[in-house]
């Protein structure tokens, strides 16, 4: 059985008349990668602060680990790890900063500050944090996240900013912290194509309101195929299409047409099409990717997410 580490029901958030988050449900399982998808100002990061117990939700509920009152929660949160931005010493190196926070959180073990350093690639980085790459700020950020080995850590767009291989070095140590520390991990990002790459589970949000949630094997059958057809007479084609199939939608564009139909046939396509005395120049079918289904649902083509 599956066992929900973070549950939110009809969580709310208004300041003022403003409503920044609205009636969000979502379930965070044991060992999810769950990636939060939203452009900015689509109401991740205030969802990850009432998660937090750093903003209290106008109504609705947080759970975690099947704690919902205030004492649970309190410590229940103390469970949890989380990077939204950094707030380090510029004049300190990775070992000062993380040490300051390995005191600050009563963390008794000394050894935890090279522990975790060393997971993320910083243990023995003497110059200080004025000094790092935008990737090297990320991974002092995860390091302190991860002091304590928290079973749960959110990242607030860990890989904002970075250049290919931070974006890789982000990934890796993502995919280190769940496989080899199971830790549970809610991450969100304007990267779709990168959170594809690492998440099993998704979340779409967009003006606060939570439009889909799905895992990733379902992330194809949520969102039907396109096969796309060119001929040598694309109007005749079309007749001869939408004669003898079912199709949800159909559409030329850029001198091709776009069948919408996650079941269709394309030796069936070919075989009338080819009776009907027509040469079909090309035909393939189109996978829906995650940017794809953000698109579509959101409504949006060219913004960032």
């Amino acid at each position: 059985m599956e066992t929900n580490v973070i549950s939110l029901q009809s969580l709310t958030k208004k300041y003022n008349k403003f409503t920044a988050v609205q009636n969000v449900s979502l379930n965070v399982r044991k060992g999810d990668i769950y990636g939060l998808i939203g452009k900015n100002g689509a109401g991740k990061t205030t969802l990850f602060k009432m998660i937090l117990g750093l903003s209290n939700p106008s109504e609705g509920k947080v759970s975690i680990n099947g704690s919902s009152t205030q004492s649970e929660l309190l410590k229940e949160r103390n469970n949890i790890g989380f990077l939204i931005g950094s707030n380090f010493f510029g004049y300190l190196d990775a070992y000062q900063n993380i040490e300051y926070y390995r005191i600050l959180k009563g963390i008794k073990d000394k050894n935890e500050t090279i522990r975790v350093l060393e997971i993320v690639g910083l243990a023995g980085t003497k110059k200080p944090f004025k000094e790092y790459s935008m990737g090297m700020k990320q991974r002092l950020g995860i390091a302190n996240a991860i002091l304590g080995n928290p079973e749960i850590v959110i990242l607030d767009e860990p890989v904002n900013g970075l250049d290919p291989q931070g974006i890789v070095d982000i990934r890796n140590l993502i995919k280190l912290l769940n496989e080899e520390y199971k830790m549970t991990l809610v991450v969100s990002s304007h990267i779709l194509s990168e959170l594809d790459l690492v998440a099993n589970r998704f979340g779409i949000i967009d003006h606060g309101v939570l439009i889909k949630e799905v895992d990733k094997e379902h992330l194809q059958d949520s969102e039907k195929d396109s096969v796309i057809i060119s001929t040598n007479n694309n109007a005749r084609a079309m007749e001869l299409i939408l004669a003898n199939f079912k199709l949800d939608e159909i559409k030329e564009l850029n001198g091709k047409l776009e069948l919408i139909n996650g079941s269709i046939d394309t030796a069936e396509i070919v075989d009338v099409l080819v009776k009907n005395d027509l040469k079909v120049k090309e035909i393939y079918k189109v996978k829906k990717s995650l940017e794809d289904v953000y698109f579509h649902l959101t409504g949006g083509a060219n913004s960032n997410a």
